[in-house]
């Protein structure tokens, strides 16, 4: 094969070595960069080939080191302060802009979250991550970028491939000894990347942005010490009474929320805060739980936005997204602007 032709056709790599991932992506790319530099190809060919490959090495390489803040600083900082930081899950293009102006409105951090439900409409992990950067690019909010509830390490190694900064493993429906061992090698392939580890013990029920989960179970304390320390963990998501896309079961069990703060000393993670009131997210932040999901609530602003308008002008559908992005920024800025916000 010429060389020119071989140079059009590098792709990135990766393998997995036991449980890390190795990825040769750059190498290869920037041998093929130098080798078209340095060959005697036609001039306006050997250009275009080396514009190629360059971009592709430059695209490759910063998707993987995205100027996207670190979110392990962030909830640290956040959980020293008493105070939560917002994952905002999101499927749509409008949605991640509307709650990146919110951010940068209110001067407030903010992870953009996306679930297997959410990235299947915005286009897979690749496309996703490509759009929180370049929309993140022109702002001056910290924003990351965090994967929530998938379920396989071949996800996590997608999202971790693409340049994601924190991820989510979600065994909780599995019994308890074969969603440790998950969680493991899920810690495995984290703690090569130096990416922050979430998971989730216990069960949180419901209906989360197209994701129907099933019965709840709700975390057992003792449970959440075997599991953290076996496991490695950064984030622990509880099941304390709270519900995916709807009101807590029976209300908030803050005792059992103490209990689990007493057992491990690890950033908890609630699920599910589009269901509750500001008074026991406030409570719930207070016995140290340092970021709080709401999906629900920004998929709800950004119908009703979308709905509104196109019942008042049935033909301008851009006019319609436009008006759900603003929903999204209205309900996105009122949960930044909470007092147990970060």
């Amino acid at each position: 094969m010429p060389q020119h032709e071989h140079i059009e056709c590098v792709q990135p790599t990766v393998e997995r070595h036991g449980d890390q991932l190795v990825v040769l992506q750059r190498v290869e790319v920037a041998l093929a960069a130098r080798t078209v530099h340095h060959s005697a190809l036609p001039l306006p060919r050997a250009a275009r080939a080396y514009r190629a490959a360059h971009e592709r090495e430059h695209r490759l390489w910063d998707t993987a080191y995205m100027p996207l803040v670190d979110p392990g600083p962030i909830i640290a900082q956040a959980r020293e302060r008493g105070r939560a930081v917002i994952g905002a899950n999101v499927s749509t293009f409008q949605m991640v802009r509307g709650v990146v102006r919110a951010a940068e409105n209110t001067n407030r951090p903010v992870l953009i979250q996306l679930n297997r439900s959410g990235l299947s409409l915005i286009g897979g992990v690749d496309v996703a991550a490509l759009i929180v950067k370049t929309i993140a690019d022109d702002s001056e909010a910290q924003i990351a970028l965090h994967l929530d509830h998938a379920d396989t390490l071949d996800e996590l190694s997608l999202a971790i491939n693409a340049g994601f900064g924190s991820v989510m493993i979600d065994g909780s429906t599995l019994p308890f000894q074969q969603h440790l061992t998950l969680a493991q090698s899920a810690k495995g392939l984290t703690t090569w990347s130096r990416l922050p580890l979430e998971a989730e013990l216990g069960h949180v029920a419901g209906d989360e942005a197209g994701v129907t989960i099933g019965e709840a179970s709700w975390t057992d304390p003792d449970e959440a010490a075997r599991f953290v320390e076996a496991t490695g963990v950064d984030w622990l998501a509880v099941a304390v009474g709270n519900t995916h896309g709807g009101p807590a079961i029976g209300g908030l069990q803050l005792d059992r929320l103490r209990s689990i703060r007493e057992a491990v000393n690890i950033t908890l993670v609630l699920h599910g805060a589009s269901g509750l009131s500001d008074e026991e997210l406030m409570s719930a932040v207070e016995l140290g739980v340092a970021k709080i999901n709401v999906g629900t609530a920004l998929h709800q602003a950004n119908a009703v936005g979308i709905a509104d308008w196109l019942n008042e002008h049935p033909r301008d559908l851009r006019g319609a997204l436009h008006e759900g992005e603003n929903k999204v920024f209205e309900s996105a800025k009122s949960l930044l602007t909470s007092t147990w916000a970060a």
